[in-house]
């Protein structure tokens, strides 16, 4: 998918690596869960930082909110933020809980809805 070919809203996921991992499919889970769709892509934009990919997500995403899952961290991105100062990181996540991960989807979701956060 070319990230300008985005036709229906979605939340964009840039990842660094295919959604294999049980890990952070809890993020999509939590966005699931709000009944916000995402639409993963796994190939483009890997060489820049996460706060830039997330911001560029957002960008492109028609629900304004962009979502890079690094190896080690996941930021989440409006892009109405400046593109360092992300609405939320979160580092380490393969260490982290299934809660912590499922939330961060959620409250990615909540943004779309304008729903307070978990």
């Amino acid at each position: 998918m070319n990230l300008t070919e985005m036709t229906h809203p979605a939340i964009l996921v840039l990842a660094d690596r295919p959604a294999k991992t049980q890990t952070w499919r809890q993020l999509l889970l939590g966005m699931e869960e709000e009944g916000i769709p995402f639409v993963i892509n796994d190939r483009d934009h890997q060489d820049m930082p996460l706060a830039d990919r997330a911001h560029l997500a957002s960008s492109v995403s028609p629900l304004a909110v962009g979502i890079a899952v690094g190896m080690e961290d996941i930021v989440v991105h409006d892009p109405h933020l400046p593109v360092s100062r992300p609405l939320f990181v979160l580092t380490h996540y393969p260490s982290r809980t299934a809660e912590e991960i499922r939330r961060l989807g959620c409250n990615a979701a909540r943004l779309v809805k304008g729903l307070p956060f978990k």
